[in-house]
């Protein structure tokens, strides 16, 4: 019998576009042993008659560490306008 994998563990915690602001997020979670899923997305908006495509970076992390998380994220210096809090 195969092990059943856990739904609901994971909870949606930040977003970014902005390949620096995801590493500096990796590198705080990696320091302060937070577990961590990294969801791509490639984005694409309409702009002037083409379209331009980004890349979203989605972070999950464990549900129940969420307050080791908000903590490690608020120690850097990130900018507001580069990251979206989704809890």
């Amino acid at each position: 019998m195969m092990a059943g994998k856990v739904q609901g563990r994971e909870a949606a915690f930040v977003e970014t576009y902005d390949e620096a602001v995801k590493k500096t997020i990796e590198k705080t979670f990696l320091k302060h042993g937070i577990s961590y899923l990294i969801k791509v997305d490639k984005v694409r908006d309409m702009k002037k008659g083409r379209f331009e495509c980004r890349v979203k970076y989605a972070f999950y992390i464990n549900r129940f560490q969420t307050d080791e998380a908000k903590a490690a994220i608020t120690e850097e210096d990130l900018d507001e306008n580069s990251v979206v809090y989704l809890l």
